[in-house]
């Protein structure tokens, strides 16, 4: 395992403040499907066998977001029980999937998740990372089916070729324009081999894998002992590039949170500025580099 001993935590308080980072996506439920990517049905299905296979399986989503994954969900298992804590957000997957009569959109939070029953999967895309690890992964286990698995699906951008690398740069050129004080987006910040290897390093905690993922290094689930919940972790990579025209790139760009912390006048100017790069430098296209990262792991006994 890497040396964690000198990136110690945060303080328990950042189960808060993930609730908080979280509940933001809310306001960007008109641009999240445009923007972001979706997750393919194949990728998900690798994970989440054999539960899935299992007759009339159930499977608990966390973070149902727009229901991008749960229509993949829904081709899988015969019960989906999807949750979603932004009441927007709820409801567009809840009309995305009303004609799916076994599946159940509820707006809520996954640690407050009541409701009795027990699982064969719990599944996450792009999104129990804003979970209280603390609280969480416990919870997770005393809701799954001895068996069950944990499944997380997510993306990771990834440091690209020279081409790309200035193109990020031009960009958060523009950003700085605007707001002085501002950095922009960090985009990409390790190369594929770099994840890979950091994926192998962690692969004894599913909760910590997460949040190498997703935050660079293990945070909170250092100190959850996940590894005695979960067993060892199954991980699947997939590198890809996404292609974007330049009202498909600034629709991703409004997703950022340091987009969303510019104020109204700089993010339209920004904006504009973005459009105008991703039109006329790069000739209306861009290609950014990502991984498709997936993890899944079993309950233990």
């Amino acid at each position: 395992m890497p040396n964690v001993e000198d990136q110690p935590a945060p303080p328990i308080e950042l189960g808060l403040d993930r609730r908080e980072r979280g509940d933001s996506f809310e306001t960007l439920s008109h641009i999240y499907s445009a923007g972001r990517p979706s997750y393919p049905g194949e990728f998900i299905a690798s994970l989440t066998s054999p539960p899935s296979q299992a007759p009339d399986a159930h499977v608990l989503e966390v973070g149902a977001g727009t229901g991008q994954a749960t229509t993949r969900l829904a081709e899988l298992f015969g019960r989906v029980t999807a949750i979603e804590p932004g009441h927007t957000l709820c409801r567009q997957t809840h009309d995305r999937m009303a004609a799916h009569t076994h599946v159940d959109v509820h707006e809520a939070y996954f640690e407050d998740w009541t409701h009795g029953g027990r699982y064969d999967c719990i599944f996450s895309a792009s999104a129990f990372h804003w979970t209280d690890p603390t609280r969480s992964y416990e919870l997770a286990r005393n809701l799954l089916k001895p068996g069950g698995t944990l499944a997380f699906v997510t993306y990771s951008e990834l440091i690209g070729d020279e081409v790309w690398e200035q193109r990020c740069t031009d960009i958060r050129a523009l950003f700085t324009r605007h707001a002085p004080h501002h950095q922009g987006p960090r985009f990409g910040t390790r190369t594929a081999e770099e994840l890979t290897s950091g994926l192998y390093a962690y692969s004894e905690s599913i909760g910590q894998a997460l949040e190498f993922v997703e935050f660079g290094k293990p945070l909170e689930a250092v100190q959850v002992p996940v590894q005695n919940m979960f067993g060892p972790i199954t991980v699947k990579v997939e590198f890809e590039h996404r292609h974007y025209n330049a009202e498909g790139f600034v629709a991703a760009l409004e997703s950022y949170g340091a987009f969303r912390r510019m104020n109204e006048s700089a993010r339209a100017a920004v904006k504009k500025d973005v459009h105008a790069y991703a039109l006329n430098d790069c000739q209306d296209a861009l290609d950014r580099p990502f991984a498709l990262v997936g993890l899944a792991a079993t309950r233990t006994p």
